[in-house]
């Protein structure tokens, strides 16, 4: 194997794993960096990859799916595409979200794996390894959420007491608004055998829904503060 090749993929999880062992250590405005800094590029690698195989490839995402429609139509795997597909839009809009970007996390971790052994077995140069480098900073985000990832790991002992935490939740209208728009969005995505502009358009307004609960909850944050 050339050289040059070997050393790119290397440095595809080297860096990752470099950068994610200094942000954790050093911590502060670092380690915040860093954390939001994975949630974009995480979520918009998962947002694009599901847009692409979901518009039959007319809407393509920052790293192209390692399943394009020809390999799934030529593999009778459409459906199962689709449903990777949703998922990957699933997994983007959680972790774009911050509010639930943990269980984002939490699902891009087999995500990534599917990824990488399926790369792998059909012998796709580099992509293995620009995934894996993907999944470090996956697990990154998990050892950053790890004070809440534990409870899952290691149940309580007095679990009565972690159920009388109140949560931490938005006031009802803002909730429904929420997730009335990932709905949109979701539901939007399946629209493209109407028309690619039929599922742009109700995409579009499903996020627009997202953006207004956003905006609405930080509106009201501020006002309880003052």
């Amino acid at each position: 194997m050339n050289s040059a090749p070997t050393l790119f993929y290397a440095l595809c999880i080297v860096l990752p794993a470099v950068a994610t062992a200094v942000a954790l250590a050093v911590g502060g405005w670092l380690r915040r960096l860093y954390v939001i800094g994975c949630r974009l590029l995480l979520g918009a690698l998962m947002l694009g990859g599901g847009l692409y195989k979901l518009s039959d490839n007319h809407l393509p995402g920052l790293m192209g799916p390692p399943m394009d429609h020809a390999f799934l139509a030529k593999n009778g795997l459409e459906i199962f595409g689709q449903f990777i597909g949703v998922a990957q839009l699933l997994i983007g809009l959680l972790l774009l979200s911050g509010r639930f970007a943990l269980l984002g996390a939490v699902l891009l971790v087999p995500m990534w794996l599917n990824i990488i052994f399926l790369t792998w077995s059909q012998h796709w140069t580099g992509t293995p390894f620009l995934t894996t480098g993907f999944l470090v900073l996956t697990m990154g985000l998990l050892l950053h959420d790890y004070p809440r990832l534990k409870w899952l790991l290691y149940p309580p002992t007095d679990a009565g007491a972690l159920r009388a935490q109140r949560l931490a939740i938005a006031p009802l209208p803002v909730e429904l608004l929420w997730w009335l728009g990932a709905a949109v969005v979701i539901g939007g995505s399946l629209l493209y055998p109407v028309s690619l502009r039929t599922m742009a358009g109700t995409m579009l307004l499903g996020a627009a829904l997202l953006l207004g609960a956003t905006g609405w909850n930080y509106y009201l944050k501020r006002r309880q503060q003052q």
